[in-house]
């Protein structure tokens, strides 16, 4: 019969008029259409859950089941074990209708942990790089991570701030497959720096020694350098003038440096440069000596005069009395012109300067006679300190018998002719430059033949 719905009927059989309906209809069903099953989603196994899952899409009025098993009516399985499975669903009313997939589905197989990281290398912070670097020997088809936060490709960490880390590796493909390390890994902190180098001395240059040095306070394992390179002594020598600046190095790790202060290396003090004058003051003859262009302070320097023996003379003074000098020693005649040395010491920076200064005559006062005898003692009327514009000798008969101008010491007892005058007594006229005159009376003595 096909399907539809229906209503009973009798009759007789002598009487076909006689007929008595059912009193309710009877349905034959249509044919129940079971579709061919699909899946609607599948759950492989993974670390975390290791079981797979199969759920087939829904139809009406059916039973599920795989591999054509126990039959149940969710079309969810789950807790399945890796293996290939057919999907079949039949009628929940006619067990004959049913329907399986036209493929196998395929559970995999749990998934493999990776193996427990191994670090290859750890780089710990120096001076120069203040962070650490960690290095996981590598693994194929794994991405990994220091205590589990966050996860890269790279099997290299850098950056790393002192701390202790646990390394973690995880599946690419199932990111629940993970596995760490058995121990944590220390970056240990920074170094600590050299303490601040101080000075110990400084040594600048002189005229003796022509370059400078300095010395820096000792520390413990550590090099030293003033800009020029280290060094393990902290004494440095021969230095040339210029600017300096003092650091100290861990000798073990280099990179850790610690500056101090800058030294300064002065310039080569400058040489020692005198004038020596000669003049009277107050009827006494000094020899004077002045510094040349600010060469050094008359306060920090020492001076000795000595004679052209080589005799100390005078004091520690830049004025040499010579008139003290020879009345000092009135045993010992001096024959001019004569000669006297000084030498000036700076008792800062050593340098010292000797100058000669050739002395021709002592007189502060008009000679009373000369004597032409060629002894080296009056040999000659000397004026040459007097400042005198112009010099006339007359004899006793006011008769002018020589005349000089800017006269010094010219006259030893000649005529204007050359000729030599006899012994006597002459009058002299001196006009200075001064414009004053001065007039007086000297003795000519000869030797008698």
């Amino acid at each position: 019969m096909a399907p539809n719905t229906y209503t009973l009927y009798v009759r007789n059989a002598s009487d076909n008029t006689c007929v008595t309906p059912s009193l309710s209809v009877i349905t034959v069903n249509a044919i129940q259409v079971i579709q061919v099953p699909t899946t609607s989603s599948v759950v492989q196994p993974t670390c975390g859950a290791p079981s797979g899952s199969i759920a087939i899409t829904a139809q009406v009025g059916v039973e599920y089941s795989l591999n054509g098993a126990t039959y149940q009516s969710s079309n969810s399985f789950s807790g399945l074990l890796p293996n290939t499975y057919t999907l079949y669903v039949r009628s929940a009313t006619d067990n004959t209708c049913s329907q399986s997939s036209l493929s196998a589905i395929t559970i995999n197989a749990i998934p493999i942990a990776p193996a427990v990281p191994v670090v290859s290398a750890v780089v710990q912070p120096t001076c120069s790089t203040p962070s650490g670097t960690i290095t996981v020997a590598p693994q194929a088809g794994v991405s990994y991570s220091l205590n589990g936060t966050s996860y890269q490709t790279s099997n290299i960490f850098t950056g790393l701030a002192p701390n202790n880390y646990i390394v973690y590796v995880r599946n690419n493909a199932d990111t629940t497959c993970s596995n760490q390390s058995l121990t944590s890994i220390t970056i240990s902190p920074l170094p600590l720096l050299p303490a601040i180098p101080t000075l110990m001395q400084v040594v600048q240059p002189t005229c003796l020694m022509p370059a400078g040095s300095i010395a820096i306070n000792t520390q413990v394992d550590v090099q030293y350098s003033v800009g020029n390179g280290y060094q393990n002594s902290p004494i440095f020598n021969n230095l040339t003038p210029g600017k300096y600046i003092i650091s100290v190095r861990f000798a073990n790790s280099i990179a850790c440096v610690t500056l101090g202060s800058e030294i300064t290396i002065n310039g080569i003090p400058s040489q020692i440069q005198f004038e020596t004058i000669g003049d009277c003051e107050n009827r006494e003859y000094t020899l004077t000596a002045n510094p040349l262009a600010g060469s050094y302070n008359p306060n920090e320097v020492s001076y000795q005069w000595k004679d052209k023996e080589g005799n100390l003379v005078g004091t520690n003074s830049n004025v040499l009395n010579l008139t003290d000098v020879i009345s000092s020693t009135p045993g010992v005649p001096i024959v001019f012109p004569t000669v006297y040395s000084l030498t000036v010491t700076s008792m800062s920076t050593g340098c010292e300067t000797t100058s000669n200064v050739t002395v021709k005559s002592i007189y502060c006062n008009i000679q009373k006679g000369i004597s032409p005898d060629g002894n080296g003692s009056n040999d000659f009327f000397d004026l040459s300190l007097m400042d005198v514009k112009k010099l006339e000798i007359f004899n006793r008969y006011g008769i002018k018998v020589y005349s000089q101008m800017n006269y010094t010491d010219q006259w030893n007892g000649q005529s204007n002719k050359g000729e030599d005058l006899p012994s006597a007594t002459y009058y002299y006229v001196i006009e200075f430059n001064t414009g004053q005159p001065k007039t007086g009376w000297i003795y000519l003595i000869r030797e008698k033949q």
